[in-house]
């Protein structure tokens, strides 16, 4: 195995070689395995001396101060020499006050390692890093929090993938907003029951403004022809009181909802106007957490400047939307609607 470079000083790694009883077992583990990104993976190959480190549990009944107690930096240290590090792990293993080997055995190996006689350890050893490479491997494998590896290649993806809705394949990179700010909040996404707070929540923290969420606002809905009330020899839906309706279209209060935003500064303003990117992020979130067909109020609270209008190509004002003639700046209120994304695949033009 070629020798790893050592560590720049200062470093994480660095850290790491000069005080490891403030890592974490897995934590160090996975350092180890970065700076010999050549050896073989930790508890997979048939030859232990191909792996990235040597891990040494616990065989004296004592009680440790920290998960790890020493760490020997072996090629790292500088010396191709020197061989593989060896990782000191303290919470697990055969010994220890709550390892499965008998106080007797351990006391018996005390008193070996006084008469210089190390084989015995070494031999229990030889098992223990076996079982420290296998814990390494599950922690890897189920624990989501810790980045052991790239973010693609993480096995928690695809299980996130699946809460969000955003499996098959098919379904990803289809918003106006990246697959990577639904995944981080998967927790909200995983409810099918789709709550105005948690909406809130999600643009909140994505478009970095405060957003308020209030239900009942309405919405038209069209009458389907089978329902229209038709007079005449052949007509349907006629009686008063009963299923006569007037119109083509018919006032739901469940059919809207209002969201409110702000306050907001002239340009983060302008980015929520329609047509403004952080809008369409905001309609893109939207649709994929309510579905396309609920109707939604836009009121943009803004601490607007003094009217000063400017003929020019770029930023040119706006009647109504962010210029008005006379009046003084202040607190202002913009009510509109938010436009509906257009489906996946079609050209927003």
């Amino acid at each position: 195995m070629a020798a790893p470079a050592r560590p720049q000083p200062g470093s994480v790694a660095e850290r790491l070689l000069t005080r490891p009883q403030g890592f974490e077992f897995a934590q160090a583990v996975m350092l180890l395995e970065r700076l010999t990104p050549q050896a073989a993976p930790l508890g997979q190959g048939a030859d232990p001396a191909r792996e990235a480190l040597r891990l040494r549990g616990p065989l004296l009944p004592a009680f440790a101060a920290s998960e790890l107690s020493a760490l020997e930096p072996g090629a790292l240290g500088g010396d191709a020499r020197d061989g593989q590090p060896a990782l000191d792990v303290e919470s697990f293993g055969l010994g220890g006050p709550d390892g499965p080997l008998p106080y007797a055995y351990q006391e018996w190996l005390q008193q070996r390692r006084q008469d210089k006689d190390h084989a015995p350890a070494e031999f229990l050893q030889l098992f223990q890093h076996r079982l420290l490479a296998l814990l390494y491997r599950a922690q890897r494998k189920y624990r989501l929090a810790p980045s052991f590896a790239a973010p693609r290649l993480s096995p928690a993806r695809p299980l996130l993938l699946s809460l969000c809705g955003l499996l098959p394949a098919g379904l990803q990179q289809r918003q106006a907003v990246p697959d990577a700010a639904l995944l981080a909040r998967a927790a909200l996404l995983a409810d099918r029951r789709r709550s105005l707070a948690g909406f809130a929540a999600l643009a909140s923290r994505h478009l970095a403004a405060p957003v308020q969420a209030s239900p009942y606002a309405g919405g038209w809905r069209e009458i389907p022809p089978a329902s229209r009330t038709r007079i005449g020899p052949k007509g349907c839906n006629a009686a008063l009181g009963q299923g006569a309706l007037a119109g083509r279209r018919a006032w739901d209060e469940h059919a809207g909802i209002r969201l409110t935003v702000g306050p907001l500064d002239p340009a983060g303003y302008r980015a929520f106007l329609p047509g403004g990117e952080r809008h369409r992020a905001l309609a893109a979130l939207a649709a994929f957490y309510f579905g396309p067909d609920l109707d939604i109020q836009l009121s943009l609270l803004w601490q607007a400047p003094a009217a000063a209008l400017k003929l020019q190509a770029r930023a040119a004002p706006r009647l109504s939307w962010d210029s008005w003639l006379g009046g003084p700046g202040g607190a202002r209120q913009l009510d509109t609607r938010l436009q509906r994304p257009p489906p996946a695949g079609e050209d927003p033009a």
